[in-house]
Formats: structure tokens, C-alpha cells, sequence
């Protein structure tokens, strides 16, 4: 295992495998989905105009969280196009849990 500092200098091991944006959700599946392994289908953006063609063509319902965050910070099942939008607009507007602003919304 290899030792490195994460965020606020905490200590992490690895197996050396160096992961951008570890704590971005939308990031992280689209590795998943790289590997060949089964992933979710997925849209985010900080913008709902690209993500809207997206939340209309899915079945409801649908699961919208903050593509930064902790735990179930932000998330969401929304039953209709409307509660989508609804919800996209006040996590956008919202501080999260980790202290920080939400760059986006998957």
C-alpha cells in the first residue's frame, strides 16, 4: 500500500492508483463505467438547460445529489420533471454539508 495525504492532510493508503476528483460522483462512475463495469445513466452540470434534455427522456422517478458532498447530503428522489427542476435550483443555491458551495447536480 502507498501512503499519501488527502484532504486536511489526513492519511490515505492506496493501492498507488492515482484517482482525479475522488469525491466527484459524476468523475467517479464515469471511471466505473471506463472499466467496463456497470454504472448508472447519468447527466450533471452546474447549467439545467444540460441536464433538462436528460431528466425528459428518463424514467420517473429519478435521484438528484450533489456531485460533491458526503453521505446523503443533497440527495433526493424527485417523482416528477418539476420536483427535478425544484430540487436541481436549491441544491445550486445551497451550502453543503463539507462546508463548500455545489459546483454541480448529477
Amino acid at each position: 500500500l502507498e501512503s499519501t495525504r488527502g484532504d486536511a492532510g489526513t492519511q490515505i493508503l492506496t493501492n498507488g492508483t492515482h484517482i482525479p476528483n475522488r469525491r466527484d460522483k459524476y468523475v467517479q462512475q464515469e471511471l466505473i463505467k471506463k472499466a467496463g463495469l456497470r454504472s448508472v445513466r447519468q447527466a450533471g452540470s452546474s447549467k439545467f438547460e444540460e441536464v433538462e434534455g436528460f431528466l425528459k427522456t428518463e424514467s420517473y422517478p429519478v435521484i438528484l445529489k450533489p456531485t460533491e458532498s458526503a453521505g446523503s447530503d443533497g440527495v433526493k428522489l424527485c417523482y416528477t420533471f418539476e420536483e427535478a427542476k425544484e430540487h436541481f435550483d436549491t441544491l445550486m443555491s445551497s451550502q453543503l454539508v463539507n462546508g463548500g458551495e455545489c459546483p454541480s447536480v448529477l
